[in-house]
């Protein structure tokens, strides 16, 4: 009966410890995953996730070898065919259980940060998904790419007009390419080179406590 509380016990030790590396430690010495997740509308409750997309970032470096875009079984297309721009079809042939896909995802964030653009979108339909399927108690670090351009925007007192915190609008700021199609893998890889460009602009010292005072957090998901 003591394994519960042990467990929080120890998610918290390793938060603490954590939280105190990330003071010392530049950025660069930790890994992340990038993601980004496609989905039928904005409400987690009520709509769901068509697809996923994913890159790591290794030494300070984004792996392209590590991309991934994975469509989900039985996601229901219907009229955002022409947001996502795909297919029944597609849904039908290259559809992945989303359990199996949750599952490996969270296998590879055993030891990875994760960062979004917009985290409390994409967290709510990864919390709802996970009660759903009521998939062990997991715990997470994340970054918010959206969230540390707020930060600096504010810091620098630089007016922002409505939109202008889309990741599109983020990346011009920087110089960085629009990109044409804007599938999950697109944006996750979008969002990696968005968080190369603030590292950058923040400076050779910039530490993972730098960052995560500047849009960061840790998040737990857990069974329903």
């Amino acid at each position: 009966m003591l394994i519960e509380p042990m467990q929080k016990l120890i998610h918290k030790a390793k938060a603490w410890h954590l939280s105190r590396q990330s003071m010392k430690q530049d950025w660069s010495d930790w890994n992340y995953l990038v993601l980004d997740i496609e989905t039928s509308g904005l409400d987690a409750k009520q709509d769901h996730i068509v697809s996923v997309g994913w890159v790591c970032i290794q030494n300070g470096v984004i792996e392209l070898d590590s991309a991934r875009h994975i469509l989900l079984e039985n996601a229901e297309i219907g009229d955002n065919v022409g947001i996502h721009m795909i297919m029944d079809s597609d849904v039908e042939r290259d559809g992945k259980r989303q359990e199996s896909v949750l599952r490996y995802l969270r296998h590879l964030l055993r030891n990875r940060i994760l960062v979004m653009h917009h985290a409390p979108l994409e967290l709510s339909f990864l919390k709802q998904s996970w009660q759903m399927l009521a998939l062990p108690s997991f715990s997470i670090n994340w970054l918010d790419t959206l969230a540390i351009e707020r930060t600096k925007n504010n810091r620098s007192q630089q007016p922002i007009q409505d939109g202008g915190f889309r990741l599109g609008a983020c990346r011009e700021r920087y110089g960085l390419p629009d990109y044409e199609g804007h599938d999950a893998l697109t944006d996750a890889l979008a969002t990696a080179e968005l968080l190369l460009a603030q590292v950058a602009y923040q400076g050779n010292s910039c530490l993972l406590h730098d960052l995560n005072q500047m849009g960061g957090g840790k998040t737990c998901f857990t069974p329903r």
